[in-house]
């Protein structure tokens, strides 16, 4: 009867550690490490991280508006979630006119640490128009080659924000 109890236990227990485990969403945001590469999170999330949205809210915003064009945001708010390792609390999608970011928000300021791991755009540049970079430091990097990307820490909202536009 002991080492029923026991098994029970143990599966019990078991099963609740997996309940509780972390939704880890780095495989779906690497792409943010590689110059900025952000995917979309409105089109076609993969179920396996939809388990960590407890809301999401869409909103319009015609503050910026071109030519009847406001930004979409999409905001997912999330439980238990990681990102790159760090405790992953809210992601925002914007679309724009030409242009969108994804912003990641982060428990605490500890993710500051993954700067020297998000790379600069490796992009085959044009003749008459080079890769320019504007900035790129701990803080994040900007630069412009037919658009712009930008990568912004900040410490401040404990985000990092991917930005691109024409």
């Amino acid at each position: 009867m002991k080492k029923l109890a026991i098994v029970l236990g143990m599966v019990f227990l078991g099963q609740t550690a997996i309940a509780n485990a972390a939704t880890d969403w780095t495989p779906y945001l690497k792409p943010m490490m590689s110059g900025c590469n952000f995917p979309n999170p409105t089109d076609k999330l993969p179920a396996r991280y939809k388990t960590s949205i407890t809301s999401k809210k869409f909103r319009v915003d015609k503050t910026n508006e071109i030519d009847g064009y406001g930004e979409q945001i999409t905001t997912y708010t999330l439980k238990n979630a990681t990102a790159f390792g760090k405790p992953l609390l809210k992601l925002e999608y914007l679309a724009g006119y030409e242009w969108g970011h994804l912003k990641l928000y982060f428990k605490d300021t500890k993710f500051t640490a993954l700067r020297p791991q998000f790379k600069l755009p490796k992009v085959d540049s044009y003749p008459d128009d080079p890769l320019q970079v504007m900035k790129n430091n701990a803080s994040g990097y900007e630069v412009e080659e037919m658009g712009y990307t930008n990568l912004i820490f900040d410490r401040k909202e404990k985000s990092i924000t991917c930005f691109s536009g024409l």
